[in-house]
C-alpha cells in the first residue's frame, strides 16, 4: 500500500517551531550538526538512525569529523511532507538532547 504525504512548502517548514538549525535547498531540508568528536557524531547517526526507523522515514546522512550533514526530503513526492518536518523537529531534539549545536550557516547541498 502507498503511502500518502502531507506536501509543505519550504516556507511553512522554515517556520515551524524546532527546526532553527535546518535550511530549504531546493525539495531538501539540510542541516549541519557540530559533534565535535567521531563518537559523538556515531551517537547523533545512532539516534537518528532509531527516529527514522520508528518513522519509516529515512534521512541522508553524512558523517565526518567534527560534523554530522543530513538531508531529508520525500523521495516519493520529490517535496518536502509533513513526514520530513516532523522527523527534522525529531533530529533537532536528539542533538540538544546529546549537546550538539546546529550550524545553519554551515548547510550547502551535496548531490
Amino acid at each position: 500500500m502507498a503511502r500518502s504525504y502531507e506536501q509543505i512548502s519550504a516556507e511553512r517548514f522554515s517556520a515551524a517551531e524546532g527546526v532553527g538549525e535546518w535550511r530549504v535547498l531546493g525539495w531538501h531540508a539540510f542541516a549541519v550538526f557540530r559533534t565535535g568528536t567521531f563518537a559523538t557524531g556515531l551517537a547523533l547517526v545512532n539516534a537518528i538512525g532509531e527516529l527514522a526507523e520508528a518513522a519509516d522515514h529515512h534521512p541522508d546522512l553524512k558523517l565526518g569529523y567534527p560534523a554530522l550533514a543530513v538531508r531529508l526530503a520525500t523521495h516519493d513526492t520529490e517535496s518536502l511532507t509533513t513526514a520530513d518536518l516532523d522527523l527534522a523537529q525529531r533530529i533537532s531534539a536528539a542533538a540538544r538532547d546529546l549537546g550538539v549545536a546546529g550550524d545553519p550557516d554551515a548547510v550547502r547541498a551535496w548531490e
